[in-house]
């Protein structure tokens, strides 16, 4: 039988060896569990080259690679598939007027969940960067704005995914700050690993990787 709400999600991104590893977004009944079984792992700290110093997400439990994704959609009868998802974010690309809109779309969306769901604990930007998994630079905004004060970055960390605003140009609110830069100084968001927020942030960016000076 078809199961719209049933999906596989992505669970945690790993730098080091297995990139997006994905896990079932709800609980199955034990005999479907059994018939997926044979492709998915029980993963442990253990499994990971540097334990999970360079995983952000939630690594440990059951979780399959991008490669095993079609074989368990297709066994649960999984509608709502990953190549679907893909392919509906990739259609909309294609068009400049859709792929605008759907950038937007995700950035405000991003905007309500770092700012209002999000913590702002005091951080090193440098210690950010030393400890990331990913970090996506959107139109190379700090690339190219950083010494001027401006720019933004999505930084992966085993801890959380955080949300950096740069802060620091020659009228903001350095109050505001709770993020230490060379240049002065930013406001952060962290929030927690999620798929959703995964894919919003990987949509505005457009995967784009930071590619600048160092930032320690």
């Amino acid at each position: 039988m078809p199961n719209q709400k049933l999906k596989l999600e992505t669970k945690c991104y790993d730098a080091s060896e297995y990139g997006y590893l994905y896990g079932l977004n709800q609980k199955i009944p034990d005999e479907e569990f059994k018939r997926i079984k044979p492709y998915m792992k029980d993963f442990r700290r253990k499994d990971f080259v540097d334990g999970i110093i360079k995983v952000t997400g939630r690594p440990e439990g059951y979780r399959c690679l991008e490669k095993d994704v079609p074989k368990i959609e297709k066994i649960l009868g999984i509608t709502n598939t990953l190549e679907k998802r893909k392919n509906k974010i990739k259609k909309a690309f294609e068009d400049p007027i859709s792929k605008s809109n759907l950038k937007d779309k995700s950035y405000n969306w991003l905007l309500t969940l770092f700012q209002r769901g999000g913590t702002r604990p005091q951080q090193n930007l440098s210690r950010l960067v030393l400890h990331s998994t990913k970090i996506y630079d959107p139109s190379d905004s700090y690339k190219n704005g950083a010494k001027e004060g401006m720019g933004e970055l999505f930084i992966y960390t085993p801890h959380g995914m955080w949300y950096i605003i740069n802060n620091c140009a020659k009228y903001s609110n350095l109050s505001q700050n709770n993020v230490e830069t060379i240049h002065g100084g930013a406001i952060g968001h962290r929030l927690t690993y999620d798929d959703t927020l995964d894919t919003l942030i990987r949509i505005y960016t457009e995967e784009n990787e930071y590619n600048g000076e160092k930032l320690y």
